[in-house]
C-alpha cells in the first residue's frame, strides 16, 4: 500500500508542476520573459527526465538514443508537430539501433 500512495503523491506534484503554470491567472502581470519561462517549464522537466534515459537505456548503443533526442530537438524547434517528431525520433532510433 505504501507503494502505490507514493506512486499517486509522486504523479500528483508531477502533474502539478506541469499544469499549474497554465492556469495562473497573474502570469499575463509578469513580464513578457517571464511568462515565456513559465509556459516552457513542464516541457523542460519533462525533458530533463527523458534525457538521461535516453542515453543509458542503450547503454552499448548510447548513440542510438542521442541521436533520437538530436532529432526530436531540431524537429521540435521547427515547431513540427508533436506526433510526427515523436514518430521520426523513433524511427531514427531503430535505424541508429540496427546500424
Amino acid at each position: 500500500m505504501n507503494k502505490i500512495l507514493m506512486i499517486l503523491l509522486c504523479s500528483l506534484v508531477t502533474m502539478a508542476a506541469r499544469i499549474i503554470p497554465q492556469y495562473i491567472s497573474s502570469l499575463e502581470k509578469l513580464p513578457k520573459s517571464v511568462k515565456k519561462a513559465m509556459l516552457l517549464l513542464p516541457t523542460a522537466a519533462l525533458g530533463s527526465l527523458i534525457f538521461p534515459l535516453a542515453l543509458t537505456d542503450f547503454a552499448s548503443s548510447w548513440y542510438a538514443g542521442l541521436g533520437g533526442v538530436v532529432v526530436a530537438f531540431f524537429l521540435g524547434f521547427k515547431r513540427t508537430s508533436m506526433i510526427v517528431a515523436i514518430i521520426l525520433a523513433l524511427v531514427a532510433t531503430l535505424l541508429l539501433l540496427m546500424i
